[in-house]
C-alpha cells in the first residue's frame, strides 16, 4: 500500500517504511502459494492455515517465547472473514514490483528485515538493498517475519528514526 501510495502520491508522503516487504513482485512459486492458501480456505480449511502460517512468520528461537503472540495470530486468522483474507492474498499476487520506481524517489525510506525471516530470505533482502543505495536498511538481528513482536523496541526506533 505504501508503495502504491508513493507512486501516485509522493508529495503526500513524508516517508517510507518497508517492514518485512519488499518491492517486487511476488514470483510464480509464491503466486503459486497464495493461490493454493485461497483454495484451502474456499474449501473449509482456513483452520489449516491458522495452525501453520503464524508459526513461520517468527525465528525459531522466539517461538517458545513468542508463544502467546501466535496462538492470538491464528485467533485472528480465524475470526478474519474468509473473503478478506481471500481479498488481501490476492492484493499480493496482484502487486506489481515497485523497486525501481522507490529507488528512482526522493522519499526518505527505509527497508526493516529480519534476519531469520523465512518469506523474505536473507539473499532477497539484499538483492533489495543493492537495488536501491538510497535506502537505510535495519536488520533485526533475532527476528523472523515478525520483528514487531521479536524485537518491538528496536523495530519502534528504526521507524521512529525516519521520521
Amino acid at each position: 500500500v505504501a508503495l502504491a501510495m508513493c507512486e501516485r502520491y509522493a508529495e503526500r508522503l513524508d516517508s517510507i517504511v518497508l517492514l518485512s516487504s519488499t518491492t517486487s513482485a511476488d514470483g510464480v512459486e509464491k503466486c503459486d502459494r497464495r493461490r493454493r492458501e485461497i483454495e484451502l480456505i474456499k474449501a473449509g480449511k482456513k483452520n489449516m492455515l491458522a495452525r501453520l502460517v503464524p508459526h513461520a512468520g517468527f525465528a525459531p528461537q522466539n517461538v517458545k517465547r513468542l508463544k502467546d503472540y501466535i496462538e492470538d495470530i491464528g485467533e485472528l486468522i480465524l475470526m478474519t472473514e474468509d473473503e478478506g483474507v481471500i481479498a488481501i492474498l490476492g492484493g499480493m499476487i496482484e502487486r506489481k514490483d515497485r523497486g525501481q520506481m522507490l529507488a528512482q524517489s526522493n522519499i526518505p525510506h527505509m527497508f526493516i528485515f529480519g534476519r531469520y525471516d523465512y518469506y523474505i530470505p536473507n539473499d532477497i533482502a539484499e538483492e533489495m538493498i543493492t537495488a536501491d543505495p538510497n535506502a537505510r536498511v535495519v536488520w533485526l538481528e533475532e527476528s523472523g517475519h515478525m520483528g514487531f513482536y521479536e524485537e518491538p523496541e528496536k523495530c519502534a526506533e528504526a521507524i521512529l528514526s525516519i521520521v
